[in-house]
């Protein structure tokens, strides 16, 4: 497959998760190593967006995913609820502006501004990692014999 193929992004993403899989598991293994590795600017960028937190940037993570599966290849953001349980309502996924939380025992509820980070980071870095995304399987293609 030409991975400069034209379509829509989730319809080419999802032709290179197919031909992964036609590539083997070690392959697959290696390409989604190397997303995670070429996510470092998105990863940095979210870090950064959420800098006014302790707690957000530290729990901030990307994975790579070649999965057929799944008809995905790429890289997630991941949050974890663990070290940052404030950090979903911060992002505000709901398209809310505000969120409410209880302070003082649970007796008193507040309104609070959301401050999202990871969005923002993805939505500026969405063209460079489909451009990282195609390049690492187009080096696997070639690595397997494909021109």
């Amino acid at each position: 497959m030409n991975a400069a193929a034209s379509g829509p992004p989730s319809v080419v993403i999802a032709g290179l998760a197919r031909d992964l899989h036609m590539m083997g598991a070690a392959t697959r293994k290696a390409v989604a190593k190397r997303m995670a590795g070429e996510a470092g600017p998105l990863l940095a960028d979210a870090r950064q967006r959420a800098s006014w937190s302790t707690r957000i940037p530290g729990a901030i993570s990307v994975r790579g995913i070649a999965s057929e599966n799944l008809g995905t290849a790429g890289v997630t953001l991941r949050v974890s609820a663990a070290i940052a349980p404030h950090a979903r309502p911060y992002e505000g996924l709901g398209g809310a502006a505000q969120f409410r939380h209880p302070v003082y025992g649970h007796d008193v509820w507040v309104s609070q501004a959301t401050r999202p980070y990871a969005m923002p980071a993805v939505a500026a870095r969405a063209e460079d990692a489909r451009q990282a995304i195609v390049a690492a399987f187009e080096d696997a293609a070639r690595e397997c014999g494909f021109r």
